[in-house]
């Protein structure tokens, strides 16, 4: 089960009481590099690129399917086959997350709600708001409620393939430390409502990336060397700091990649996932 990468330009936080509710709102896009799930016979184990570790929205996952089907018949270890870390504002923990409620409520043959299921275990660990409801719809999505059910609008473009999507993983950052931090909460709902209703009015991918980089600006998110290179970044269609990660991403044209490439230490250039 391939699930897409995503990248957030832009979010507001939204708690409520149940963790369904829970979740954000902004814009965003999937990318064609991402997550593969598979299953195989073991003990409740999960492997990352072969690794084995502790994923706590996978676990989450997990144990809602072993209540459903029944301890005894549920033996099995989770295999992730993932283009990008944990932690890196890819959404690589939804895809995850994701990816195994697909994979097992059809091997299974569950008549569960997958995404339901994915978005719960990410609220509840912390490791996510909105990645699992973006990378189900994929494309370019303006998210104007949290949680599920779900309104999302998408943005098309026609010439979509024309546009590249490169990345640059500098590092990682613990979500959990943004989203449940009083104080980035505040400056960070304050700055994204502005911007999720000026994107609404004028839908285009460029006025996206605009907005993206403002917000990763004037919230503080962005470190100090991702604005440098953003803004060696601005003869491209624009260039910000993914949400939320230590990471670069940038939009251009064919004709702009190599130039692109040469000012990124580690870039992966990627195209947008419909």
């Amino acid at each position: 089960m391939y699930i897409p990468a995503h990248i957030t330009g832009f979010f507001k936080i939204v708690r409520k009481n149940e963790n369904l509710k829970t979740g954000s709102t902004g814009a965003g896009f999937s990318l064609d590099k991402g997550t593969r799930t598979e299953i195989k016979e073991g003990k409740g184990r999960i492997y990352f690129n072969g690794e084995e570790i502790y994923l706590c929205p996978a676990k989450d996952v997990l144990h809602h399917f072993k209540n459903v089907i029944g301890e005894e018949n549920f033996n099995i270890d989770v295999h992730y086959t993932s283009d990008f870390p944990l932690g890196c504002g890819m959404g690589t923990s939804g895809g995850c997350s994701l990816g195994l409620a697909h994979v097992l409520n059809d091997t299974f043959n569950c008549n569960e709600k997958p995404l339901e299921i994915a978005h719960i275990a990410e609220v509840k660990c912390n490791t996510g708001l909105g990645d699992v409801v973006a990378q189900e719809y994929g494309g370019i999505g303006i998210n104007t409620t949290p949680g599920l059910p779900a309104n999302i609008k998408k943005l098309k473009l026609d010439n979509i393939d024309d546009y590249y999507v490169v990345v640059d993983i500098i590092g990682n950052k613990n979500t959990d430390t943004i989203i449940n931090n009083p104080k980035w909460i505040e400056t960070i709902n304050i700055t994204a409502d502005a911007k999720l209703e000026k994107l609404l009015k004028k839908p285009t991918l460029d006025y996206l990336m605009e907005l993206s980089y403002d917000f990763a600006k004037n919230t503080g998110l962005a470190t100090d060397e991702i604005i440098e290179i953003c803004e060696d970044l601005k003869f491209t269609l624009g260039a910000s700091q993914a949400m939320l990660g230590n990471t670069i991403f940038c939009i251009c044209m064919e004709k702009e990649l190599e130039d692109v490439k040469s000012i990124l230490k580690n870039p992966v250039t990627c195209k947008i996932y419909e």
